[in-house]
Order: C-alpha cells, then structure tokens, then sequence
C-alpha cells in the first residue's frame, strides 16, 4: 500500500525516524506530495496502453468483430540516495551545547536529501548520471510532442512591458498544458519563483482573481496530516482552477534554482523557463522506494575517534500513462 512521507512520519514513535521524514517533507514539496509505493525490489514492471479496444455496432446477432490492444512493456526502478555522517566523540560530549553535533548534522542530511531528490525529480538524466532515475523532463521528451507545450517565446518581463494579448496567450499556454494531462486535471504544478511572481502579477492585472484563480484560502484539501506538521505541500505560491502551483526551489548548494530561467527551447534562446503539470495515481505517476528513508547508527571508526552515521534511501519514480506530465516552454520571466 502506498503511503506518503507524512503518513510515515505520524506513525513513527522513534524520534529519530520521524525526523528524518520530517526533515524531508519539509523541505521538498515533490516528497512531500508522492505516494511511496514499498517495492521490495528494485524493480517494478508494469504495462503501459496508448489505445483502446473500440466496440462496434452490429446487427442483432451479427458477427462480433474481434480486436485487442498492444501494450507496452515499461519498467522502472529504485536508486540509492546514501551518505555517511561523522561526527567527533569529543565535539559530541562537550558540555553546554544547546544542540549535539549528531543532532544537528542528521537534520543538515535529510534537508540536504530533499533538495537532492527535488532536483533529481525535475532534472534527472541516466544519460549524464545512470546512478540516478530519469526527472520528468527527460520523460516528457520520450512521450509525444504533444505534452510540451510552446512553440514561440512569450515574453513576460515587467521590463518587457506585456501587453493584455501576451499575457492572455501565456494562460492561453498553461491552459494547453492542463488539458493535455489525463483527465485535463494535474495535481500539482511545479514552476521556478520568478514565473510564479510574475503570474501572480498577470492575474492581478487581468482580473483574474475570484474567478478561477485565488492565493491559498483556508480549506485548501491539502489534507489535516499535512497542516498539522506544516508539510512543503500546504505552502504553494498560488492556485490555478484548482492546481495548486510550487515553487521547485534550489539545488542543494542553495543558489541554482531547479528550474532555471536559460532554456532553448518553444522559441527561447537561452532565455525560457519551464512550468510542468503533473497527474498522480497508480496508473499515470508514483513513487517507488525500496524502504522509506532511515538513519543508521554504524559506530566508532577503527583508525579515529569518530563516530559514523549513515543516512540511506532508496528510491525513483514510475510514469505509467502517456498523459501523466506535461510542460509549458518558451516563456521568458528573466
């Protein structure tokens, strides 16, 4: 049974395990929102169908025509996410600290583990590190064309001075990329601080708000296990017809946003961002982990007075439907 990190986190009585949860779902949005199917293995296989089996009408006891649909063999698997922590004997007995190093470093490593895997979620490439899984914009690119939207640069900068057509063709755009996720209705939306700004602006400016789209009201169905332990989830930038939009953040040497403002592609040249839509479940996106993430305690090292820890998770993401991420592109905020 698939369950989330919070859920992992409410059901632990071990401090130290329950931190390591938090310490991540509260500082990665995508952790925080995946369901986490325990594998067991480091594999899982599923079939992926791109058409249907079409009935036809017949006449009353005509013959029934026969038909079945291919499917499509995929598999997926877990990667190891690890690290070893030493920590000093002596650091760690000295009196009068208000926080021991061992404390304070596990709670650097499982923040550190959230950026790493917000990261790898977005940007992830087997062709540049095959020790890591595939983010989804890699994906996007194996699916059809149709999943990546833009064609032309819109450009949006205040400085640029937008005209109501460019920011009505930009939500024109998000719109697009909405539709062309299963079920015309994505979960979440992942996008960098300056779109999300500037959206916020566009809205503003085109009288958007109170219609479809509103800043986070009390009620949001973010879920009570979530706001009670102030999860990434319950802290989106802005909602859109009922998507909540996230800021991706930075990378784990907190400068270099996820998604970044330098892409070539819809149009830009070396000047767009990206904005993705994502739909959940079993049969479009999941998460997959062999184990939930852990701290272990290995001991004094041999050859000096240190004592090791070592943080460990490991595990990826399954893409099942061929509609189960889109991408807007060509869009300039910087």
């Amino acid at each position: 049974m698939p369950w989330t990190l919070a859920e992992h986190a409410q059901a632990q009585r071990d401090p130290l395990r329950k931190g390591v949860y938090l310490g991540i779902v509260r500082e990665s949005v995508i952790a925080d929102i995946l369901n986490f199917e325990s594998t067991g293995t480091l594999q899982k296989t599923g079939v992926r169908y791109d058409s249907v089996i079409s009935p036809e009408y017949i006449p009353i006891s005509g013959t029934i025509p026969e038909k079945t649909a291919r499917g499509k063999q995929i598999s997926w698997g877990v990667y190891e996410q690890a690290v070893h922590i030493d920590v000093p004997i002596p650091l760690e007995k000295e009196d009068g600290l208000l926080e021991k190093p061992s404390a304070r470093l596990a709670k650097l490593a499982t923040i550190g583990s959230a950026y790493v895997f917000q990261n790898q979620f977005v940007n992830g490439d087997q062709g540049s590190d095959p020790n890591g899984f595939d983010g989804i914009n890699k994906i996007i690119g194996n699916l059809a064309s149709a999943q990546a939207v833009g064609a032309t640069e819109l450009d949006i900068r205040a400085a640029a001075s937008p005209t109501s057509a460019t920011m009505q063709s930009l939500i024109d755009r998000l719109d697009e990329a909405i539709d062309a996720v299963d079920g015309h209705n994505p979960d979440f939306a992942l996008c960098n601080r300056q779109f999300g700004l500037r959206i916020r602006s566009i809205f503003r400016r085109e009288g958007l708000l109170g219609d479809n789209h509103n800043w986070v009201t009390q009620g949001f169905p973010f879920g009570d296990m979530r706001a009670k332990l102030s999860t990434a989830a319950t802290r989106p930038m802005f909602v859109y017809n009922d998507i909540p939009f996230y800021d991706a953040g930075v990378q784990a040497d907190q400068a270099t946003q996820v998604i970044l403002n330098t892409y070539t592609e819809g149009g830009s040249t070396s000047t767009g961002t990206r904005v993705f839509f994502v739909k959940l479940g079993e049969d479009n996106l999941q998460g997959l982990q062999y184990s939930p993430p852990r701290m272990r305690s290995i001991g004094v090292l041999e050859n000096k007075e240190v004592e090791r820890s070592r943080f460990i998770w490991d595990h990826g993401i399954a893409v099942w439907g061929h509609r189960s991420i889109s991408k807007v592109q060509g869009v300039r905020v910087a």
